[in-house]
């Protein structure tokens, strides 16, 4: 054994510490020499505050055969029982604990070795206990902080990606998960779930990439909680662990902690979480179709009108008559609740059992809809509505790029036009519309792709809705004819959805007095706020000659 083993030894002892990954390195590790041009750590939010790791890593081999991996754990109340690996697909049954990483496992890949010159992907399985706790920012929320695996920089060659994607429980909503200081690249839906993701492009895996959530606990069955004494004691434990000759400091050290940590909760407001300081650029993704058209500078009659026919389609309401459009709310979400964020929170509740969701801006047209039964759209008060709407889209653009994420965003709706377009059968026509319809309205000539031949698109919710008139021929009754089914015919007002809608929306600007959409107070570039469901914009203005909305970045989120 020579100094280099030592160094390198110590170092992989260290980085383990951290949730790295590091090959075993026997006497003969200094051979060692790999790419790794792929790193997937998929983590899934369980019920009990576990959290199930899934590792797909891939390496390409320089140097000595690879048959033994080294995987860290988050710490060490781990069970070697609910593990599981494979090799390229074929399973690998020689799991111990670590003579290496501590805490951590080793991957015996026995006949299956990676040689030199060779290409393998190794599949990881564990569930972790104790990893969701309490968010020290909103006692409401859960928090999840993780790290992926990374290796010795001198055992490495090149970049690769890394993507370490979290899943939640279901009945988390998409605008209820937020980041903590790293922002996500992306964030959607699967299966019914949120999965929040970041990608690490053209990186060296040879440094930590940590990432982090926080969302309502709703759903989790139990949660570890934190307390100052066990982050204390942690910190000691692996402090004394790493140097043992320190422990007399150690007490002299945690009071100016304790003190340190005392002054700087003091300044610091209680409403102003880590991941609201975030500042930076990028694309904003996960916007809804009515948010986009905000920072898009969408007329605001077309973005009303965005919002019911969404919550048309989602049956949050429902249509009581065509011309002028009147719509109420469905049965199952009215309320007689006081409480605006208790309406808010009955209707999520409503939501979620018949597997919908309710966007945060959609609840305060929801109260003035229900308010006022029977009262056309146009003749609603929506104005604080649509002032609520701009505002989150607003503030949902802090700490990302204005004008590259509009640019996203017209990309987004030429390319759902252009896919619209290139499908000629009008039942697939017809399925992707009922998918993509609102990114479709966008674009300013909607109108031609919501037409084929004689046909005309209908969305789902007026297709519900026929009566006797469909039959009666002309665009209307050719459209019933060409999909299969009775259309509605919305009186003489259009022959077509787009023509309906069209006329529909331009009645719409009256519920929208331009001059009553203030600017909003600005926010400094260096923080911004949120208190419970509410947000402040950074930037957010109406063009009153117009009436259209803008958004800026601004700092925070």
């Amino acid at each position: 054994m020579n100094k280099q083993y030592f160094r390198r030894l110590l170092a992989l002892w260290g980085i383990a510490a951290l949730l790295g990954l590091a090959l075993r390195v026997p006497v003969y590790a200094q051979n060692y020499s790999f790419a790794v041009p792929e790193l997937r750590m998929q983590v899934f939010v369980q019920p009990d505050s576990s959290a199930k790791i899934v590792y797909d890593i891939t390496f390409e081999n320089y140097g000595s055969p690879i048959d033994v991996v080294d995987i860290g754990t988050p710490h060490s109340r781990y069970n070697i029982g609910n593990m599981s690996a494979s090799i390229d697909g074929v399973a690998l049954t020689d799991i111990r604990k670590s003579e290496y990483v501590n805490p951590g496992v080793e991957v015996h890949l026995g006949s299956r070795a990676i040689p030199t010159g060779g290409k393998g992907t190794l599949h990881f399985e564990m569930t972790m206990p104790e990893m969701i706790f309490t968010d020290t920012t909103n006692k409401e929320n859960a928090s999840l902080q993780i790290t992926p695996t990374w290796f010795d920089s001198s055992l490495v060659r090149g970049t690769g990606t890394i993507q370490p994607p979290i899943t939640m429980l279901e009945g988390i909503q998409l605008d209820e998960v937020l980041y903590q200081d790293v922002p996500f690249s992306d964030k959607g839906t699967e299966n019914g779930r949120v999965v929040t993701v970041w990608r690490f492009e053209n990186v060296a895996p040879t440094q930590a990439y940590r990432v982090g959530v926080s969302f309502p606990q709703r759903g989790l069955t139990g949660i570890a909680k934190v307390t100052a004494w066990d982050l204390f004691w942690r910190w000691a434990g692996q402090f004394v662990g790493a140097i043992g000759f320190c422990l007399p400091f150690i007490f002299p050290v945690f009071f100016i902690w304790m003190v340190i940590r005392g002054i700087v909760k003091a300044s610091k407001p209680n409403y102003l979480p880590p991941i609201a300081q975030v500042e930076g650029g990028g694309i904003k993704r996960g916007l809804t179709a009515p948010e986009a058209a905000v920072i898009l500078e969408v007329p605001l009659n077309k973005v009303l009108a965005l919002v019911i026919f969404g919550m048309l389609e989602k049956g949050l309401v429902r249509q009581v008559k065509d011309d002028p459009l009147t719509v109420e709310v469905v049965e199952d979400y009215r309320t007689d609740l006081k409480d605006a964020d208790a309406r808010a929170q009955y209707r999520r509740s409503v939501a979620q059992k018949l597997g919908t969701v309710i966007h945060n801006y959609e609840d305060a047209f929801l109260d003035v809809i229900q308010a006022h039964p029977g009262k056309p759209v146009k003749q609603l008060d929506v104005v604080k509505p649509m002032q609520k709407l701009v505002e989150i889209a607003a503030a949902k653009m802090q700490g990302f790029d204005l004008s590259d994420t509009q640019d996203y965003y017209r990309r987004v709706i030429e390319r759902a036009m252009q896919q619209a377009a290139a499908l000629g059968d009008i039942q697939q026509r017809e399925q992707y519309l009922d998918q993509y319809g609102p990114w479709v309205m966008l674009d300013r000539d909607y109108r031609s792709v919501m037409t084929v031949g004689s046909y005309n698109y209908w969305p789902r919710w007026a297709r519900q809705t026929a009566h006797p008139a469909a039959a009666t021929g002309g665009a209307a009754g050719a459209a019933g004819a060409a999909g299969g089914r009775p259309t509605p015919k919305f009186g003489d007002v259009a022959a077509s959805f787009a023509g309906w809608a069209e006329t529909t929306m331009g009645g719409m600007a009256a519920a929208i007095m331009p001059t009553a959409l203030q600017k909003p107070a600005p926010v400094s570039t260096s923080s911004s706020s949120r208190s419970g469901g509410g947000f402040r914009s950074s930037c957010a203005c109406a063009c009153a000659g117009c009436a259209c909305a803008c958004a800026c970045a601004g700092g925070g989120r």
